[in-house]
């Protein structure tokens, strides 16, 4: 009887270590999962706080250019408006050369 003892313990302990080298496993397999799984969200969470920041950026620089663009409009229309200025006043000293002269021959020829 005794050898019916022993003879029992090396399948219980074959079968009590497959068992318990399976449990292992998927426990290995479920820390390894969730440690996955956290990686992949810091990763998602480091690209979120990059494109945050790029956005930030994108939006800083486009403002600048806005702002510079509205510069270089109003430049450009107070210097039409000077050339407008200019024009208009050589127009109106022209007009009056033209009508001075203009009385200047009338006398002339008149008198």
């Amino acid at each position: 009887m005794a050898s019916s003892n022993g003879g029992g313990f090396l399948p219980g302990f074959l079968v009590g270590a497959v068992v318990g080298g399976a449990a292992a496993l998927l426990l290995a397999q479920d820390e390894m999962r969730d440690l996955l799984v956290g990686k992949a969200r810091e990763a998602g969470n480091v690209a979120a706080d990059a494109t945050g920041d790029l956005r930030g950026k994108v939006n800083d620089v486009a403002a600048q250019w806005q702002a510079g663009a509205s510069e270089l409009y109003e430049r450009g229309r107070a210097v039409v408006e000077e050339a407008r200025g200019a024009i208009d006043d050589a127009v109106e000293q022209g007009q009056s050369a033209a009508e001075r002269l203009r009385d200047e021959l009338q006398r002339n020829a008149g008198g």
